[in-house]
């Protein structure tokens, strides 16, 4: 579902959703660094785990609220 606004914040810790094919767990935190435009049905965003040196590109419907199943 797309809104006018990013569902996330810069600086939350989220996890990325089941079934979506990343090689860490989805338990894995990882923080939020940039919000991106939409890709014309999700926002998208930067986010980065603290043991990794590069930056992920995911999209709104990828990510949940850490502690939210």
């Amino acid at each position: 579902m797309h809104t006018d606004e990013h569902r996330f914040r810069i600086g939350q810790t989220v996890k990325i959703v089941e079934g979506f094919g990343y090689m860490r767990g989805p338990n894995t935190d990882f923080k939020i660094i940039a919000l991106l435009p939409s890709n014309g049905a999700h926002f998208q965003y930067k986010i980065r785990h603290a043991g990794e040196s590069f930056d992920r590109t995911i999209r709104e419907n990828e990510l949940a609220v850490v502690g939210v199943q």
